[in-house]
C-alpha cells in the first residue's frame, strides 16, 4: 500500500496510508458501505483523499469530488437530483463511482433535515456510487450520523482515526 502515498512521508504519511487502506480494503468495491471521515486540517483532508482515490482507482473505481462548503445545503440538493435512487441500475459496485463529499460536517443539526431527509432517501438505495463524507469537525459528524433524532442516524459508519477524532 506505500505506493498508494508516496509523496506523503513520517508518522503523517503512515496516518493517510491507514485512513486508504481501511477504506479501501481487500474487499472495494463489492462491500463498501457509506463512511463518514474528519480530518484535523485542510492538508490532511487533501491527502486524506487522494490516497483514497489513488487506492480507488487501483481497483478500478473513478473518484469524484464535491465540495458542498460554499452552499452546503443547495449543493447538497444537487447531489440528490442526481440519484436515481431505488429505481437506478444495480452495479453491486462494479463500475461505480466513488462520491466524496467535502464539508458535509457544516449540514450537522436539525435545522438541516429539510436537505438530508430527501438525499437520505434516495442516496440509500443508489447503486451508481459509492459514499464518503468528509468533514474537519469529528463531533458535528459524529452527530449527524449517531442521532437517532436526524435523518442521517446510521446512514454511514466512521473511518475516522482515534487520533484524529479530537484534534
Amino acid at each position: 500500500m506505500s505506493h498508494i502515498t508516496d509523496d506523503v512521508e513520517g508518522a503523517h504519511g503512515e496516518l493517510i496510508r491507514r485512513v486508504a487502506g481501511e477504506y479501501v480494503h481487500r474487499l472495494f468495491p463489492a462491500f463498501r458501505s457509506p463512511a463518514y471521515l474528519a480530518c484535523p486540517d485542510e492538508t490532511t483532508e487533501n491527502a486524506a483523499i487522494a490516497a483514497i482515490a489513488t487506492a480507488a482507482s487501483v481497483k478500478g473505481v473513478s473518484t469524484e469530488v464535491i465540495d458542498l462548503r460554499p452552499a452546503p445545503a443547495e449543493r447538497l440538493d444537487g447531489v440528490t437530483d442526481r440519484l436515481h435512487g431505488f429505481h437506478g441500475p444495480d452495479s453491486g459496485g462494479a463500475g461505480a463511482t466513488l462520491l466524496v463529499l467535502t464539508g458535509f460536517d457544516l449540514l450537522e443539526g436539525e435545522q438541516n433535515e429539510a436537505p438530508t431527509y430527501p438525499f437520505r432517501s434516495q442516496f440509500q438505495f443508489d447503486q451508481e456510487h459509492l459514499w464518503l463524507f468528509v468533514g474537519r469537525d469529528w463531533g458535528r459528524l459524529r452527530r449527524l450520523f449517531n442521532s437517532y433524532s436526524l435523518p442521517l442516524y446510521r446512514a454511514a459508519s466512521s473511518c475516522t482515526l482515534e487520533e484524529w477524532r479530537h484534534s
